[in-house]
């Protein structure tokens, strides 16, 4: 009889029971982020002063390839470095308070063991909620770690230990979670990262390619500038494979976790210029600038009407009949 409460008691709760860590290995992963996070930005300042000390200026000879290159580089780091910026410090967007049981509630559902009870109070909450989605059990899905009904698209993220709203991932380069308040500083950092590292690579050839041929002297800046190339263009592979996935998603209202599990609602998918509206925002002029501009709250989406696609579907299974009836 208990072992059948306790997993009744599952069923009430999202079907991430898998993803959770043990409470003893979280502070390890946190530190562990941290570590990466200073690694990378170790790495980053190394290529920022072999670019700009051992390339554009010990290397480059003509003042005005030096200059352009500069200006250029500079422009790209100073964005690339704003929408990491962004991404890392945003603290994730977490469910409003009116997601939470009530003191009453909370007592009650903990204490209590009847399935059926158990099942009333999420339900009677979860009537006056924009709640729609239930776990694989056909039960909403309550977190007992925060003690809140989850809203749409929502998960809890073993890492932050936090209900996060439209979780897309947990990045350990940024010992951050990526979700609803950072998606859009997310991506644009991956896109001024990879133009960043093309522009790089492509001048660290020419500088390489100098030195090959013999029309620089060997000097200390070789090895570097040799190295600088190599990074890049492993980063370009990289980040080129990672943008073109989450731009998959991005233009079909996917996330990261809803496209691995194979748990995404394609009603969420308003079309090309609306999903990219819904990441980017209305205004245009906002669009390329890492400051959040996303629409909506987070926790409740905007989705195609039903009887439209039911219309359409309809009307193309007729279309199909009579083709193939002539």
């Amino acid at each position: 009889m208990e072992k059948e409460e306790k997993d009744i008691r599952i069923d009430m709760n999202d079907e991430e029971e898998t993803d959770e860590i043990n409470a003893e290995d979280r502070p390890f992963i946190r530190r562990f982020g941290k570590i990466m996070l200073v690694l990378f930005i170790c790495l980053l300042a190394g290529c920022y002063y072999i670019f700009v000390v051992e390339l554009c200026i010990f290397t480059v000879q003509l003042l005005e390839a030096k200059i352009t290159f500069l200006v250029i580089f500079h422009l790209l780091f100073l964005l690339c470095v704003w929408s990491y910026l962004r991404t890392v410090m945003t603290p994730p967007a977490v469910p409003p308070a009116k997601f939470r049981l009530s003191e009453s509630d909370k007592q009650r559902y903990l204490s209590e063991r009847k399935p059926e009870v158990l099942q009333e109070i999420l339900v009677r909450m979860a009537k006056d909620l924009p709640i729609s989605t239930k776990d694989s059990k056909g039960a909403f899905r309550y977190c007992d770690i925060c003690q809140l009904l989850k809203p749409e698209r929502c998960h809890h993220c073993p890492v932050c230990d936090i209900c996060i709203l439209k979780l897309d991932h947990h990045c350990v380069f940024l010992n951050n979670c990526v979700g609803f308040s950072n998606y859009k500083s997310f991506l644009l950092c991956v896109v001024y990262a990879l133009l960043l590292c093309l522009f790089t690579s492509a001048v660290s050839l020419y500088g390489s390619i100098l030195f090959w041929t013999h029309q620089l002297p060997n000097t200390q800046s070789k090895v570097p500038i040799i190295v600088l190339f190599s990074l890049s263009t492993l980063c370009c592979v990289m980040l080129l494979l990672l943008l073109g996935i989450h731009c998959h998603w991005a233009v079909d209202n996917i996330t990261s976790r809803e496209g691995e599990s194979g748990t995404w609602n394609e009603r969420y998918d308003l079309g090309l210029s609306k999903n990219l509206r819904q990441v980017f925002g209305d205004e245009k002029k906002y669009w390329f600038l890492p400051v959040f501009s996303s629409l909506g709250d987070g926790y409740t989406f905007p989705m195609t009407d039903a009887t439209k696609d039911i219309e359409k579907n309809a009307a193309a299974v007729a279309k199909d009949i009579t083709e193939s009836q002539n």
